[in-house]
């Protein structure tokens, strides 16, 4: 029995539901679906894994809830102003 194949999403709300999709389902079904498209990347910006303390983080995270944006955003803006412009 063939089994129908689920039709791409047109949008997926963010990286996790695209990952899940994506685990779910091989590229190799859909390849003819595919477009080619034409990507940029910034390999200037780098990304560091420091440890934080989940009190912290939890802040930070609520904080960016609150705001509607990332946890990256958030503590970025805290860093940018709490050591560049101090040291203005």
């Amino acid at each position: 029995m063939v089994r129908k194949k689920e039709p791409i999403p047109e949008h997926f709300n963010n990286d996790e539901e695209a990952g899940e999709f994506w685990d779910t389902h091989s590229a190799d079904d859909y390849w003819n679906e595919m477009e080619e498209i034409e990507v940029e990347f910034d390999i200037h910006k780098r990304s560091f894994l420091v440890p934080i303390d989940d009190r912290i983080y939890q802040l930070v995270k609520r904080q960016a809830e609150e705001n509607d944006c990332t946890i990256e955003q958030i503590v970025n803006e805290l860093l940018d102003h709490n050591l560049v412009h101090s040291n203005s």
